[in-house]
């Protein structure tokens, strides 16, 4: 089979240069890639454990479903929750929002403190404030109700199955913590453990880097007009 010329190749490689903004933006070239990892999460002694160390310091956003962190030391970020632990609290302001029923529920329904103990926190209208109030739940049912099937997120399945998975997008925000999902009964948290940006991730730097493809690609295919009227 015969081998493409070297001015057969150049002619490619010019032709692929110019059509640059074509093709280019869909590679992603300067987009950040976000890395996941995975660790189990399950209930002993009516309390939710993540058995691997390491994992438990990666859950800076806690878990989504749940307010406050498995694992991690008590902080100031729970101390509202906590007060209720006792009976109720009556506050001006709480973090909730109004649903149809004329209630207040918080955002996120339960709480799992740094111990495993899971909490279902309520709130009410009561002679002018809110008046919150806790009252513990079992931790397995709680994990089930939060818990999701990985189907719609390839790099959760990666993450699980592998340890790690990686993607060109979030695939939830952060600040929302690791999400719990459920396969054949074993439940996992998957998490954000990395961002890689191998260049400048901005509009602007993607336009520069595609256009100077396109001038270099046109002054490849000049450039060899040029010499072919010289020869």
């Amino acid at each position: 089979m015969r081998q493409p010329s070297t001015e057969h190749l150049r002619l490619g490689l010019a032709v692929l240069l110019i059509f640059t903004p074509l093709w280019g933006p869909a590679l992603g070239l300067t987009g950040p890639t976000y890395t996941y990892g995975s660790a189990e999460i399950r209930v002993e002694d009516n309390r939710l454990v993540v058995p691997d160390r390491d994992a438990r310091s990666e859950l800076w956003h806690g878990i989504d479903g749940f307010a406050c962190s498995v694992g991690s030391s008590v902080t100031r970020y729970c101390a509202l929750e906590a007060a209720t632990l006792n009976g109720t609290l009556a506050v001006d302001h709480p973090d909730v929002q109004s649903s149809s029923s004329g209630h207040l529920d918080v955002e996120e329904r339960y709480l799992a403190y740094y111990d495993g103990r899971v909490f279902e926190r309520e709130s009410t209208w009561e002679d002018g404030r809110y008046v919150l109030s806790t009252a513990r739940v079992p931790a397995a049912a709680a994990l089930d109700e939060v818990a999701r099937p990985p189907d719609r997120y390839p790099t959760a399945w990666t993450a699980i199955e592998d340890g790690s998975g990686t993607a060109d997008r979030e695939l939830w925000p952060t600040d929302a913590g690791a999400r719990v999902f459920e396969v054949d009964g074993d439940y996992y948290l998957v998490y954000r453990t990395g961002v890689d940006r191998p260049l400048p991730s901005s509009p602007a730097a993607e336009e520069a880097l595609t256009w100077f493809a396109v001038v270099l690609g046109s002054a490849m295919l000049f450039g060899r007009d040029d010499d072919d009227d010289w020869s």
